[in-house]
């Protein structure tokens, strides 16, 4: 979910956990995994784990 280790609440959603492609745009890609650690997020904020 793109998860800090040492801190819950800290998510990276750029393009810095992701190798890079200079032949296609990976816009959509990011777009995606910050939605899936959005979504990750606020379930674990129901919870109480964050």
């Amino acid at each position: 979910y793109n998860q800090v280790h040492a801190c819950k609440n800290v998510y990276v959603t750029d393009g810095a956990f992701m190798t890079s492609a200079s032949c296609v745009n990976p816009s959509l890609t990011y777009m995606a995994f910050t939605a899936r650690a959005a979504n990750h997020a606020a379930q674990e904020l129901k919870k109480g784990n964050i």
